[in-house]
């Protein structure tokens, strides 16, 4: 349910009612771990998944149902045993509460409006779909969204930042130059901050939880604000640019000082090898390396390696 916070709460601010199938448990093979959820509004629409699309019809009839005033229910999907009946494919057996998200007490729709301003949240459910604090059905948590600092308001940032926004970052993108760095521009940011990228990382200390995606082809800020970011705890620190310029920056922050083992952090010329050029392709690199960074994944394609798909 809370990954579908920021939908469900789109509607409620709309005057709609919401009902939702979150899953509750996972046995074997399955799409969505527990928590994934799809929404249904009492306009109709519908958003999220809990499979690869081989239940949802099943679950649209069933969230409409609630939302006639019938009873929240669990319900389980397994292979289907009849030809074009619900079930799932891959083999395991997923469980699915079906409640009302707008029948909510107003502590845990407030935890579900955290989760939608990307702050950390959680609410535990009973089989009736009501939020409770004593053996409950499930107990769905969200972390905080995941920082993603973007340094250089390109296209190749705006690119980036719609992308990450819709993976679940809250993105900062950070340029001193106020033509490029607009709100209008970034709709999809977390914030836009027009100021010198390491006079701002002076005063706003990166953690271990960030990423850092520096996109500015220009010395005079890439250097400092790198040097800056590969002395922070940041998980991930990247750079654009070719491979001689990457070289030409290295030698640039070696000679201010940068050490041996905060430059092998560095990942320049940022992003995986897929072949694209365009910004949508190249924020897709660069957002394919993050990921793979923050699980600590190999990037390698899964038809040749061994062992459970989900559940790393």
């Amino acid at each position: 349910m809370l990954d579908q916070a920021a939908e469900i709460c789109r509607r409620l601010d709309a005057g709609q009612r919401v009902a939702a199938a979150t899953v509750v448990r996972v046995e074997g093979s399955a799409p969505r771990a527990v928590g994934s959820s799809f929404v249904v509004g009492s306009d109709g629409t519908v958003a999220g998944s809990v499979s690869g699309g081989c239940v949802e019809s099943d679950l649209v009839e069933r969230c409409r149902g609630v939302l006639d005033g019938g009873p929240a229910h669990v319900v389980s999907y397994g292979v289907g045993d009849d030809l074009g009946g619900p079930g799932l494919t891959c083999g395991g057996t997923i469980t699915v509460l079906v409640h009302e998200v707008s029948a909510l007490a107003a502590g845990a729709l407030h935890q579900v409006r955290r989760a939608a301003e990307g702050l950390d949240a959680c609410v535990a459910l009973d089989g009736d779909g009501r939020a409770c604090t004593d053996d409950p059905l499930v107990t769905l948590r969200t972390p905080a969204a995941h920082p993603l600092l973007v340094v250089g308001a390109s296209e190749h940032a705006v690119a980036l930042t719609r992308l990450a926004a819709t993976c679940g970052f809250a993105v900062t993108v950070l340029d001193q130059r106020p033509l490029f760095a607009t709100k209008e521009r970034f709709p999809d940011a977390y914030a836009v901050v027009r100021d010198w990228p390491d006079r701002w990382l002076a005063s706003h200390p990166l953690t271990a939880a960030h990423a850092v995606a520096v996109l500015t082809h220009d010395e005079r800020v890439d250097v400092p604000t790198l040097t800056a970011a590969l002395a922070s705890p940041a998980r991930y620190v990247g750079a654009m640019g070719s491979r001689t310029t990457h070289a030409r920056r290295v030698e640039a922050m070696r000679a201010a000082g940068v050490g041996a083992d905060a430059l092998a952090r560095l990942r320049s010329p940022i992003g995986l090898d897929l072949g694209g050029s365009t910004p949508e392709e190249v924020a897709l690199s660069i957002l394919a390396e993050v990921v793979m960074t923050r699980h600590a994944a190999t990037g390698r394609p899964l038809s040749t390696t061994a062992g459970p798909v989900h559940g790393r």
